[in-house]
């Protein structure tokens, strides 16, 4: 239905467009718009839903390649950006491979979206060291972004909770929703500190080498 309403306006606007007055030529623009929005927002809903029903197919994930990976899939979005990257050095995880790395498409991504008004935007991605003997693999990404005030971090995984206008920043508000359900799905936790202004920093901890038959 999205898409025949979609191509219907477009066209409407090609029959019609040159005869109407600004004022009915933005609403078109506004329905085009909104149109696509809610394509998004149900491909995203979508997915949530998905991660909760599909097999995890887990093994050993060498962090620093995906990184890498997830890097050169984000070079044409980056690449006229001013931004410093502090790559750490990253462990080897026991996960789903594909799932893991939405984690990390979504927290990049989030970090590159905050960064936009930073020149340099500066992100970094490494652990958190723990104590010898520590169960988890605790990973984070830090960026100096707008960051958020952190009364609403009770809101901030939760589907459809944004943070930010959607007039400053795109968005759905399920990204991080889906970060959250992946890393429980693995056994682990998610959570972010940040301040208004100040950059946020968002942490996922994984198991230590775990391993189970699901």
């Amino acid at each position: 239905p999205l898409r025949n309403v979609s191509g219907f306006i477009e066209l409407f606007t090609k029959s019609v467009g040159q005869q109407l007055t600004p004022g009915p030529q933005r609403y078109l623009t506004i329905i085009t718009e909104e149109t696509k929005r809610m394509g998004v927002l149900i491909d995203d809903l979508l997915a949530f839903s998905r991660i909760g029903r599909v097999e995890l197919r887990k093994m050993t994930v060498n962090l620093t390649q995906l990184i890498h990976e997830v890097q050169m899939s984000l070079l044409l979005e980056t690449q006229s950006r001013d931004i410093t990257w502090h790559i750490g050095v990253l462990p080897e995880v026991y996960a789903d491979r594909a799932l893991l790395r939405q984690v990390v498409v979504n927290l990049v991504t989030n970090a590159l979206k905050f960064t936009r008004t930073r020149a340099p935007a500066e992100i970094e991605i490494g652990i958190v060291p723990t104590p010898s003997g520590d169960q988890e693999v605790v990973v984070f990404v830090r960026d100096n972004g707008v960051g958020f005030d952190m009364q609403y971090i009770d809101k901030l995984f939760n589907v459809f909770q944004r943070l930010h206008r959607s007039d400053e920043f795109e968005g759905t508000g399920v990204g991080l929703a889906n970060v959250q359900r992946i890393i429980h799905r693995h056994g682990g936790r998610v959570w972010a500190e940040a301040a208004v202004d100040q950059g946020a920093t968002f942490f996922v901890a994984l198991p230590h080498h775990y391993r189970d038959t699901k």
